[in-house]
């Protein structure tokens, strides 16, 4: 019964995903041009793609935090 439950968990996370990913994609490109708001079309550094790194690795930080207390949380119930 569980791993029916994960198995369906996870089928809608793939879901949410893919469905995100199109979303994304439909709003960022215009046919094959890039859909770019004027002030990234006139940056031409790479701090702001930097940026965009240290963001995103903070956020997946987080989450391995988050996951790590949730395993601990889940072998302490199961104790």
């Amino acid at each position: 019964m569980a791993s029916m439950q994960r198995v369906g968990w996870g089928l809608v996370g793939a879901a949410t995903t893919m469905l995100a990913r199109r979303i994304t994609r439909r709003a960022l490109y215009n046919g094959h041009r890039p859909r770019l708001p004027q002030a990234a079309r006139r940056s031409r550094g790479v701090g702001g793609l930097l940026l965009m790194a240290a963001a995103a690795g903070a956020l997946l930080a987080v989450a391995d935090v988050l996951q790590d207390q949730r395993t601990r949380v889940a072998q302490r119930a199961a104790t």
